[in-house]
């Protein structure tokens, strides 16, 4: 039989949160029957064992049991250790994420974000994403550096000064989700000159991905959590320029876990948890998440970002009934 995990579920909004059941109130609004909706498990529970075809494919045993696991966001914050009041993650793949850790239903966003069940049991986390983080860099560099190493991008970029000599970057390639739900905003660069070179551009594609993800710190912030310590996974977390990119504009000592495969590593946690091996997640996190390095702001730096961002932030209203506007001479063609 399906299963579903609560972390999972949440994601459908057909869950309620609070209660950890399907919501009877929104599946009569969408003329769902209940019965559709798939038991619920925890992230660790036990939910079966390997099909015959499965089995057979792998090499692995018909009787290696299956675990629920959890949503690719639920998972990266457990394999990333945020497993307790006052840890915040930023995974940067093809989007990217800000996460932090809720003990408990108090903290209200006002719908700014996401409020999702934990992997881990009896917990939750706030969330906010960026439709096109990661991604806007594999753009870029597709289209207009397609013969060259993304390592070799960011050097380039980490030879550019902060600003990258004021050119700004507006990732929404794809719409934009927070702290704007907007499908059809579009990306933009501001500010282009003879001056700039690729570096530059690179420089402000990294810089205008942070700024995004820095306004959903912001809403966190605003809300009353203290976010100065930032754990990073994902892509973000392999170039030493753009880990101390996030630190000076998150204005927060970034952390680069041992291991930036976080979510392989929480869905790996789960099943050891479910085995039995250890007590609890934050058990197993002692032994298996550590720290490679860390990156604290450097407060010259972070002064300048703070003088760009608010400009930063001026591009999406500046621009809306532009995209807008272009939508609708492309729907015409």
């Amino acid at each position: 039989q399906a299963h579903m995990d609560y972390s999972d579920a949440a994601g459908t909004l057909l869950l309620d949160v609070a209660n950890k059941r399907w919501s009877a109130e929104l599946c009569r609004a969408f003329a769902i029957e209940p019965a559709m909706c798939p038991p619920l498990v925890e992230s660790h529970a036990c939910v079966g064992t390997l099909l015959p075809d499965i089995a057979a494919a792998t090499g692995l045993g018909a009787s290696t049991r299956v675990f629920a696991g959890g949503a690719d966001n639920a998972c990266g914050a457990i394999g990333a250790g945020i497993l307790s009041p006052g840890a915040t993650l930023c995974s940067i793949g093809t989007s990217g994420v800000v996460l932090t850790y809720e003990e408990d239903l108090s903290r209200d966003y006002g719908g700014k974000v996401h409020f999702f069940n934990h992997g881990q049991q009896d917990a939750f986390y706030s969330m906010g994403v960026t439709l096109a983080a990661g991604y806007s860099l594999s753009w870029f560099k597709e289209t207009f550096a397609a013969d060259t190493s993304f390592e070799a991008l960011l050097d380039e970029a980490g030879q550019v000064p902060v600003g990258a000599n004021g050119l700004l970057f507006t990732p929404y390639l794809v719409g934009e989700r927070t702290p704007h739900a907007d499908s059809q905003i579009r990306a933009s660069f501001i500010g282009a000159d003879a001056t700039h070179r690729r570096a530059h551009f690179t420089r402000a594609v990294l810089e205008g991905i942070t700024f995004s993800l820095r306004e959903s710190v912001d809403i966190f912030r605003a809300a009353g959590k203290k976010v100065d310590t930032v754990l990073s996974i994902g892509g973000g977390a392999k170039s030493d320029v753009w880990l101390q990119m996030q630190a000076d504009i998150f204005r927060a000592r970034v952390v680069k876990p041992r291991s930036e495969q976080g979510p392989g590593l929480g869905a790996a946690m789960l099943a050891a948890l479910g085995c039995g091996w250890f007590a609890s997640l934050s058990e197993c996190a002692a032994r298996f998440v550590g720290t490679a390095e860390h990156f604290d702001p450097n407060d010259k730096n972070a002064d300048q970002y703070d003088q760009m961002y608010p400009l930063y932030q001026q591009v999406y209203e500046q621009t809306k009934t532009l995209c807008d506007r272009l939508k609708t001479f492309r729907n015409s063609l």
